[in-house]
């Protein structure tokens, strides 16, 4: 399997993260652990997701749809309405 440029991984890794510890107030290794384990970015890794077109406010939003929901698809981001 192919994967998302590593550079492009490493951009909404940092971002996303970072987010994570700032609205949550959470530990950085937790928070990189949450995310770099969620099916958000199992799809952010999977370049036929096309992921990188999504702002990081947009992927942050589905990783906290993820969390509520147990599916980053439900975000508004993603689904068709």
């Amino acid at each position: 399997m192919t994967r998302t440029d590593p550079v492009i991984l490493d951009h909404y890794n940092r971002c996303i993260v970072q987010r994570i510890i700032d609205k949550y107030d959470m530990e950085p290794l937790e928070a990189a652990r949450m995310f770099l384990t969620s099916q958000t970015h199992a799809m952010l890794e999977d370049p036929e997701c096309a992921m990188w077109e999504f702002s990081e406010r947009a992927i942050f939003d589905m990783w906290e749809v993820e969390q509520i929901t147990g599916d980053p698809r439900k975000s508004v981001y993603i689904r068709c309405e």
